[in-house]
């Protein structure tokens, strides 16, 4: 049964004197800062306090967020200036890499030692592999192996590291260089890498850490693939592509050698040239940051019908453009997700309810569709006000209704082209769903 969100079920705590766009997720808290920001990661200790690690442009923060509405910086770490910041965390220690930079010496990969962080204790070290001095991102997998990717080394590939070993020293075990690697995750033998410049989801064997070998490749939708994220079941990645009016897609990967998109979804606005920059899988949810459009959250336990569940708007930026949020991340213990916003600070937030299907939501709408979801036209029973907007899989508006009075029907779709569709509907409350059509 697919989950989506209630408008009911929603509180929102007003930060600001402009009240953010939200559905289905509460604000707890907000830091300012005066620098920009870039990612964000997060840590709890033995003592389940909770903790933000955030990239800025001058260096590193750490915030206390095990009480969000008090949200305390515990430590600041100064570094060279570089508009773009990496964390990973294993075991006690944080990882932070930088790309290209000014203004101050790389500190290619810094790794702070996070055991006496309930005393508002931190030590941090610099490891320059190499002397190679910058890496766009990284990733930590389960048994501890470093993966360093798009750094100033051969074609920027992905350097493997052991850091299992001594997590403060960590040892060279090998190098992939076909490809340059924006950004990459792994599980068990495979890397899931993202080739940006190529517009490629990789599979990469890497048991051999000595010798990684590709396995296949698959074009995403908008060929800029920017990360990707595999389902917990391993059968599916999920991608984004870094461009405007681009899509997170889900690719079947059950077949390394014959992966296929199978579906693809853009964020929650009706402005369709919004840019999605990092995706990661939550159980059956998918969490992603976008540029100008906050957070969103989508139901991906049906991958070849992603359906958005709920979202938060984090900037007052609109359109194509890389203002707004850079990372989301969703482990805390406490399911709190943390999103860092270039402009706007670091955001905390909740997700109010995920136990509404879509026949509760509709019902809620007073909405209803026959016949669905693949035939030549389509009748929607309206019941109450309502707007709808819909979409061809291009992102492109064809067709539209501003909001409708007492019980009314509607017939679309005749004129369409065959393919797939989605329509979003939504009530003066914001209220929304969307709904996907195929034209056949």
């Amino acid at each position: 049964m697919k989950l989506l969100y209630s408008f009911l079920f929603s509180l929102t705590l007003v930060f600001s004197a402009k009240a953010q766009q939200s559905n289905n997720m509460t604000l707890l808290g907000k830091l300012d800062y005066e620098q920009g920001l870039n990612d964000v990661w997060g840590f709890s200790d033995k003592q389940d306090n909770e903790y933000a690690i955030v990239g800025l442009v001058n260096g590193t923060s750490i915030v206390d967020v095990t009480n969000p509405s008090s949200l305390n910086e515990i430590a600041f770490i100064p570094g060279p200036t570089s508009v773009w910041r990496d964390i990973k965390t294993f075991g006690n220690y944080a990882y932070v890499v930088h790309d290209s930079y000014s203004n101050g010496d790389s500190q290619g990969v810094m790794i702070i030692d996070l055991h006496e962080i309930a005393n508002d204790s931190i030590r941090f070290t610099t490891f320059l592999p190499n002397y190679f001095s910058r890496f766009h991102n990284l990733y930590i997998d389960e048994n501890g192996i470093l993966y360093l990717f798009g750094g100033d080394f051969g074609n920027g590939g992905v350097l493997l590291y052991d850091i299992l070993t001594n997590p403060e020293d960590p040892i060279l075990l090998g190098s992939y260089e076909q490809f340059y690697l924006h950004d990459g995750m792994v599980r068990g033998d495979t890397l899931w890498g993202s080739a940006v410049y190529a517009g490629m989801l990789l599979a990469i064997d890497v048991s051999n850490k000595s010798n990684p070998v590709l396995l296949g490749s698959v074009a995403t939708p908008n060929n800029f693939t920017h990360n990707a994220w595999v389902s917990d079941d391993g059968s599916t990645v999920f991608t984004t592509d870094e461009v405007s009016g681009a899509y997170i897609a889900a690719v079947d990967v059950s077949d390394v050698s014959d992966m296929t998109v199978i579906d693809q979804i853009q964020s929650w606005s009706s402005e369709t040239n919004v840019i999605p920059h990092n995706t990661h899988v939550l159980g059956a949810y998918l969490v992603t940051s976008y540029y100008c459009d906050g957070v969103t959250i989508v139901d991906a336990s049906d991958p070849t019908n992603l359906q958005e569940v709920a979202y938060y708007d984090t900037s007052d930026s609109t359109g194509g453009s890389f203002s707004g949020a850079w990372g989301a991340y969703p482990y805390l213990p406490s399911g709190n997700i943390l999103v860092s916003d270039r402009q706007e600070g670091l955001h905390v937030l909740s997700v109010d309810n995920l136990n509404l299907s879509t026949s509760n939501t509709n019902d809620l709408l007073r909405l209803k569709i026959k016949p669905n979801p693949s035939a030549t036209e389509f009748l929607l029973s309206i019941d109450r006000q309502l707007s709808f907007k819909v979409y061809a899989i291009d992102g492109s508006l064809v067709e539209s209704s501003g909001y409708s009075f007492n019980s009314r029907q509607v017939s679309i779709g005749s004129n369409w082209k065959p393919g797939v569709y989605i329509l979003k509907a939504s009530d003066a409350s914001g209220m929304l769903t969307s709904i996907k059509l195929v034209k056949t």
